[in-house]
């Protein structure tokens, strides 16, 4: 639709005849100079340029650029309301001032150069250097900013990415070829952090699907290079896994697409590959940058065309993930810090008026007016607790408004499911602090018919009534004692803390168990986690003793015989009567 061209304040609209208006033209003698200019250099963050073209210019996002005098190397990385953002490749701050020169380079887009096929590992900086001491770089120039694959050569998910963590892949199954957003504050303990679990789903994908080519992202703002590359010498997936390292926000938006086109390249050759970006927050510096550039240029951007444009930046992203009829993939998950319930400066304890005066909506204060009417504390652990906001912590469901969390609504909008981390969970040591209630994959949802899976058939059936069960136990008004026993019974098989990834016929046996009601006696009898974890790390094993061959069957085959099911539960019944006695 046609946009008027000022708002009511009289700024221009984003437009980019707009902009090019809106800002003052190089002087006459200036573009004299320059030749075949392009642009000139508004603003900088770091490595990160705003970028106003001369009058008729125009370029297409990953054309490269000649910056100042000196002629460093950068590329156009996105562009908003009519002003470039580049980053820089090559060359320090001093070729960046204010009102410096920008030139195309004649040799067009920017392409990556990294190590051959045969070795798939490494440690590499955002250009393709290597931090470790790998193989110098050899191997077809790959375009690093390339448009996302056409519908036309894609085809459905249909079979899962095993990432051998039961409560992701029962709750939020991740399917080849699926983009997912991993959520989750900053504050959580670093055995239930994002890092956390996603360095757990490469190890797991590394040993137990050693055909899936695995990429790493890696953000590295507190360390130099050296320490990066021997930090990840020291992980287990280190030897299957390529890194490539971002320290800052130009650099990470570099290393993302450099990433999904190392792995679109080796899903042209029909193989399965795994993007893991570790943190999306360098994108969202990237993204305010462009903000205050738009607002220094008196360029005005309405709420809609904001959250239209912030959609368009980051499906720049979530759009390379994709399967090809051909049969290779590209599976992203996309590592996003959200705001914490916790406050920075916190007090000993609040009352309702600290809500009313940091702006709660009247639904939370006259839920903290009714504790207070019950007696109760209103401190940090009882808010942890419960998942309410602390005033003061900015969370967009608390003093932080909905414009804090606008990032959020675009992204999960964007991607095929997200799984959300909460810190309530990981206060209680449940690891991963997943939450049901508020984490999902899309694919699989709706008709039956021809409908695409991210899981496989067995898990489907083990774990058909899972959500429901733990949905029904958050109601402790409505929930039944038996609820309340099943609901723990598969609380007790999510648990997973041991980093030791479990193939499918292992999960699937766990939640046989859970879901056939033999464990809700024990878990309730037994009380104490430690011998609950016991109990069940002995459920595989006594299913091995019984036939070696059925959960290996289970894990090739993706599916759960009633033959098959019926020795589960033998098997496992004789093993757990042994508990009850």
């Amino acid at each position: 639709r046609s946009l008027p061209s000022r708002t009511s304040a009289g700024s221009p609209r984003c437009t980019p005849s707009a902009v090019l208006a809106a800002a003052q033209p190089p002087p006459a003698d200036e573009l004299a100079l320059a030749g075949a200019g392009f642009a000139t250099v508004l603003r900088a963050h770091g490595q990160l340029l705003a970028l106003q073209p001369v009058p008729r210019a125009a370029a297409p996002v990953g054309s490269r650029l000649r910056i100042g005098d000196g002629g460093e190397d950068g590329v156009i990385v996105f562009e908003r309301c009519g002003l470039y953002f580049a980053a820089q490749l090559t060359g320090d701050a001093s070729c960046t001032a204010r009102g410096s020169m920008v030139r195309l380079d004649d040799v067009g887009n920017y392409t990556c150069l990294f190590p051959r096929e045969s070795a798939w590992a490494g440690v590499f900086d955002f250009v393709g250097n290597s931090l470790d001491g790998a193989l110098p770089a050899a191997g077809e120039p790959t375009p690093v900013f390339a448009p996302p694959e056409p519908q036309s050569a894609r085809r459905p998910i249909s079979e899962p990415l095993h990432t051998g963590i039961l409560a992701v892949d029962a709750l939020t199954p991740i399917g080849k070829g699926q983009s997912m957003l991993l959520l989750g504050p900053d504050t959580l303990p670093e055995s239930a952090s994002r890092r956390a679990l996603s360095e757990r789903m490469l190890d797991a994908v590394s040993s137990l699907s050693p055909d899936v080519r695995c990429l790493l992202v890696l953000t590295a703002t507190d360390g130099d290079a050296a320490a990066v590359a021997s930090r990840v010498a020291a992980q287990p997936w280190a030897s299957t896994t390529r890194v490539v390292v971002a320290q800052t926000a130009a650099q990470a938006l570099v290393a993302a697409q450099t990433a999904c086109s190392l792995a679109a390249a080796a899903a042209a050759a029909s193989a399965a590959a795994f993007v893991v970006v570790d943190d999306l927050g360098l994108h969202l510096d990237a993204w305010r940058f462009s903000c205050e550039a738009l607002q220094g240029s008196g360029i005005a951007v309405s709420a809609e065309e904001e959250g239209s444009q912030q959609r368009a930046f980051y499906a720049s992203l979530t759009e390379r993930a994709h399967k090809l009829k051909g049969g290779g993939s590209v599976t992203l998950l996309l590592s996003q810090p959200s705001a914490s319930i916790a406050s920075a400066e916190a007090k000993a304890q609040y009352s309702s008026a600290d809500f009313e005066a940091a702006g709660f909506s009247q639904r939370a204060c006259e839920r903290i007016r009714q504790l207070e009417g019950r007696g109760a504390r209103i401190t940090p652990e009882v808010l942890t607790k419960l998942g309410i906001p602390a005033p003061g912590s900015g969370h967009p469901q608390g003093d932080g408004g909905r414009r804090a969390g606008q990032h959020l609504e675009e992204l999960t909008s964007l991607v095929d499911g997200h799984i959300d981390l909460r810190e309530a969970l990981a206060a209680a040591g449940r690891v991963p602090a997943l939450d049901p209630a508020n984490s999902l994959t899309r694919i699989g949802v709706g008709s039956h018919a021809l409908r695409p899976a991210s899981t496989s058939p067995a898990m489907r059936r083990v774990s058909r009534a899972l959500r429901l069960e733990l949905a029904s136990a958050a109601d402790p008004v409505h929930c039944e004692a038996a609820q309340r026993r099943r609901a723990a019974a598969c609380v007790a098989v999510l648990q997973q803390p041991s980093r030791r990834p479990l193939g499918l016929g292992e999960e699937v046996a766990l939640l046989y168990a859970a879901a056939a009601g033999l464990l809700d006696e024990l878990v309730e009898a037994l009380g104490d986690a430690r011998q609950v974890a016991e109990v069940l790390g002995g459920l595989p094993r006594c299913v091995a003793e019984a036939d070696s061959e059925l959960l290996p069957k289970i894990s090739r085959s993706g599916h759960l015989s009633d033959e098959q099911a019926d020795i589960l539960h033998e098997c496992m019944s004789a093993y757990l009567a042994g508990f009850a006695a």
